[in-house]
C-alpha cells in the first residue's frame, strides 16, 4: 500500500444471513488504513432481517394477522416501520408466595395461573422472565404438570449456584426475589397490540397490529442473523489499521435464550453457561452478550459515524486484546443489549497482549439499551489498561451508564488495571429498573485512574447511586463532577466497601445532603466538596455544557491533571 484504500459502500440494504468477515489479510498496511465508507449522501446498511410478506387476517375478533415464513426461521424478534414489537407475554406471579422456587422449577399456589398455564398447549416454548435486584433472568420452561413447573436446566440450575459474593442472595432462592414477572412465548397469550409469536413448527408468524399499522404496507422485518461484522485476529498478529464510518448495523437476533441455557447473568451483560456447581469468586470464565459487531485482536481500528439500532443482541464489542481502538460519533439506539463492550473480564492474562489497552470511546450518543436483557450496560469495560470514555451522552437505561473494572474483591493485592478515564459525560434517566447500580460504576484496583467533569441528572432515576464506587475500587480520583436533582433515599456518591480505598473524592457539586461516603476509611479523602446546593455555581454550569456528545469541540478539559 501506497495510500489509503477506500471501499466504498453504494446506497442500499445488504441483507446478511452470515457476517462481513474480515481478518489480519484485510489490514492496511506501510502506515496505510482501508476505509469502509458508506455514500456520503446515502445509506449503506448491514441487515440481518428477512423481510415478512403476504399478511392475511386471521381472527378478526383478535385483529389477529399471520404470515409465513421460511421453514426453520428461529427469531425472538420483529419489527414493524422501525419499532420494536413485543413476543407475546401471559401473567407472572407477582409474589414469591404464589411462585415457590424448587430446585427443579416453581410451584404455583395461585389457582388462576395454574389454570392459565395448563392450557399452554406448548408449555415447552414458554419462558419465564424476572429480575433480582442487578440481574436480569430468562429462564426455559421444560414442562407444566397441574401446579408444578419443570424449568429447563441448566438454566434454573445456574440462577441459584453461588460462590463468596453471596450471588445466591439475588436469585430466586434469595430475600429481594419477588416472583415471575412475565412468562413470555405462547399463541394463547396473543391479544395485545404489538405483540407478535412466532410458530417454528408451523413456520408462520402471528402479530396483532397497533392501532394505525397497516401490515399489507408495513415493513416488516424478522432478524435472523446473530453477527453482521467481525474483525478476527489474535494480540501477536493483530487485524489493523481499519476504518468503519458511515454504515448502519440493524436488525440481529440471539436464539440461545430460548435454549435450555437460558439467560443467566452474573452482572453487566457477562453470563453463566454451561453446567457448573460454583462460581468463580472473580467472575472470570463468563460468556459475553453477543454483540452485532465484534473485534477481536485488532489494533487501530477505528469505528466513527456509524448507526447501530434495533438489535436484538449487544451493539459492538472491542476485546481479545484489541488495543489502540475508537469508536466515536456513533449512535446506539434499541437495542437488547447493552452498546459498547470494551476489554474482558480476565485482569492478568497469560499473554500480556492479550489485555486490551488504549482504547477510546467518545462522543456516542446511546439511548433506549439493554430493552430485553436488563442487566446490559451502556458501556461496559472490563479489565483495560488504559480506557477513555470521554463525552459521550447516555439516556434511558435500565441499569447502569458506565461500568469499569471487574474481580470485586478477589483479584489479590496486584494491580487489575491501570489509566481509565471516565470523563466529561452526560447521563440522564439511568438504574430504570434494576437494583445495586449507578449511573458510573467502578472495581478493581486502577492507579491513574479518574471520573472527573460528568454530569449526572437524577431526574426521572430512584433506588440509585450517582458515582458508585463499589467493592475494590481503589486508585480512582473522582473530581469536579455535577451530580444534580438527587432524591431522598438515592446517593450522588457511594463508597461503601471497608476494602475499598486510596481514592480522592474533591471539588463535586450536587444538591444531595450526604455528606460523607458510606465508608470514609483511612485513605478516602473526601472533600472539599459543594454538597446540599440550592444552585449550581458558574463552574458546575461550565461542566454541564461541556458534557456529553454535542459539547463543543473548543472547550477547555478541566481533567487535564
Amino acid at each position: 500500500m501506497q495510500s489509503d484504500i477506500v471501499v466504498s459502500l453504494k446506497q442500499g440494504d445488504y441483507r446478511l444471513t452470515t457476517p462481513l468477515a474480515l481478518d489480519a489479510r484485510d489490514s492496511g498496511r506501510n502506515g496505510y488504513t482501508v476505509i469502509w465508507l458508506a455514500d456520503q449522501k446515502h445509506s449503506a446498511i448491514l441487515d440481518g432481517a428477512i423481510h415478512i410478506r403476504s399478511w392475511h387476517l386471521t381472527d378478526r375478533k383478535l385483529n389477529l394477522w399471520s404470515a409465513p415464513v421460511p421453514p426453520g426461521t428461529r427469531s425472538l424478534q420483529l419489527f414493524i416501520n422501525g419499532r420494536r414489537a413485543i413476543r407475546a407475554r401471559g401473567p407472572g406471579c407477582k409474589s414469591p408466595t404464589q411462585c415457590k422456587y424448587t430446585p427443579d422449577g416453581l410451584a404455583i399456589t395461585g389457582p388462576a395461573l395454574a389454570q392459565r398455564l395448563s392450557s399452554i398447549h406448548h408449555p415447552e416454548d414458554l419462558v419465564a422472565v424476572f429480575s433480582v435486584r442487578w440481574r436480569d433472568f430468562h429462564c426455559p420452561v421444560a414442562s407444566i404438570a397441574a401446579t408444578a413447573i419443570t424449568m429447563a436446566s441448566p438454566c434454573w440450575h445456574n440462577t441459584v449456584i453461588d460462590s463468596k459474593n453471596g450471588w445466591r442472595n439475588a436469585s430466586p432462592v434469595g430475600r429481594p426475589f419477588t416472583g415471575i414477572e412475565w412468562f413470555e412465548n405462547a399463541d394463547e397469550f396473543l391479544g395485545t397490540p404489538g405483540q407478535f409469536y412466532l410458530d417454528m413448527r408451523a413456520s408462520r408468524i402471528y402479530y396483532v397490529p397497533r392501532p394505525g399499522e397497516r401490515l399489507t404496507h408495513a415493513d416488516v422485518e424478522l432478524p435472523i442473523t446473530q453477527s453482521l461484522l467481525t474483525l478476527t485476529a489474535t494480540p501477536t498478529e493483530p487485524i489493523h489499521d481499519i476504518r468503519i464510518e458511515g454504515i448502519q448495523f440493524t436488525h440481529t437476533t440471539w436464539t440461545a435464550p430460548d435454549t435450555p441455557e437460558g439467560y443467566v447473568p452474573l452482572q453487566a451483560g457477562y453470563l453463566i453457561t454451561g453446567n457448573r456447581d460454583r462460581l468463580p469468586d472473580n467472575g472470570e470464565g463468563m460468556m459475553r452478550t453477543p454483540t452485532a459487531v465484534i473485534v477481536l485482536g485488532g489494533a487501530h481500528i477505528v469505528f466513527s459515524h456509524d448507526t447501530f439500532n434495533a438489535l436484538g443482541t449487544a451493539g459492538i464489542a472491542l476485546a481479545g486484546g484489541t488495543r489502540d481502538s475508537t469508536i466515536a460519533r456513533s449512535t446506539f439506539t434499541d437495542i437488547s443489549g447493552g452498546a459498547i463492550f470494551v476489554g474482558d473480564t480476565i485482569a492478568h492474562p497469560v499473554a500480556p497482549l492479550a489485555k486490551s489497552a488504549r482504547n477510546v470511546i467518545e462522543r456516542n450518543t446511546i439511548t433506549r439499551i439493554a430493552r430485553e436483557y436488563r442487566d446490559n450496560v451502556a458501556i461496559m469495560g472490563g479489565f483495560n489498561d488504559g480506557l477513555t470514555i470521554d463525552r459521550n451522552t447516555i439516556e434511558d437505561t435500565p441499569y447502569t451508564g458506565i461500568s469499569v473494572g471487574w474481580g470485586w474483591d478477589y483479584e489479590g493485592e496486584a494491580d487489575a488495571q491501570r489509566d481509565i478515564r471516565v470523563t466529561r459525560n452526560r447521563l440522564h434517566n439511568f438504574m430504570l429498573d434494576l437494583y445495586d447500580g449507578g449511573a458510573i460504576y467502578t472495581q478493581a484496583q486502577s492507579p491513574g485512574s479518574v471520573v472527573c467533569a460528568n454530569y449526572i441528572d437524577f431526574s426521572g432515576t430512584h433506588h440509585a447511586n450517582g458515582i458508585y464506587l463499589d467493592e475494590r475500587s481503589r486508585d480512582y480520583g473522582v473530581h469536579n463532577n455535577v451530580v444534580w436533582n438527587v432524591t431522598r433515599g438515592d446517593n450522588w456518591l457511594s463508597a461503601w466497601a471497608s476494602w475499598s480505598g486510596n481514592l480522592t473524592m474533591t471539588h463535586n457539586w450536587t444538591d444531595d445532603t450526604h455528606l460523607k461516603p458510606h465508608n470514609p476509611g483511612p485513605t478516602k479523602i473526601f472533600g472539599p466538596n459543594f454538597l446540599a446546593l440550592k444552585a449550581l455555581p458558574p463552574e458546575a454550569s461550565a461542566i454541564i455544557a461541556n458534557s456529553g456528545a454535542n459539547a463543543p469541540n473548543n472547550s477547555s478539559d478541566p481533567c487535564a491533571f
